[in-house]
């Protein structure tokens, strides 16, 4: 969680661009796979950050969005840091399909299909090797 952490805060406060890389051997404990389809989802991991560090987030952004003329209530702000985050990630799952895992996980985290575009890698017709 604390890698989590310092991921959204490179996200939305520094406001760098990232590309998560998850592979099928990155799980070791089927929970993370939770936190990844929250991410796909709702754009943020549920209760990742305590009262006092959510407050600091919302105001390293409330300047930027008094700029725009934008609302900068708390929810307002947090709902930007938010949409700042999912704007600057990309999630990339790399899973491979043989045995029933795959086909679990989706069922069981629907946030891996519904909020991902899938590529389906076969290989290469005869033609053009």
């Amino acid at each position: 969680r604390e890698d989590l952490k310092k991921l959204y805060g490179m996200l939305g406060a520094e406001d760098q661009r990232m590309v998560f890389l998850f592979t099928d051997s990155h799980v070791a404990d089927e929970g993370f796979l939770e936190l990844i389809n929250n991410m796909l989802t709702s754009g943020m991991v549920p209760a990742l950050y305590n009262d006092a560090e959510k407050e600091g987030l919302i105001s390293s952004i409330r300047s930027d969005l008094t700029a725009k003329g934008l609302p900068d209530s708390k929810e307002a702000c947090w709902a930007a840091y938010i949409e700042k985050c999912r704007a600057n990630l990309h999630v990339v799952l790399a899973m491979s399909p043989v045995g029933e895992a795959l086909r679990s996980r989706c069922r069981n985290f629907p946030g891996l299909v519904n909020n991902t575009v899938i590529d389906w890698f076969e290989p290469w017709p005869e033609q053009v090797r």
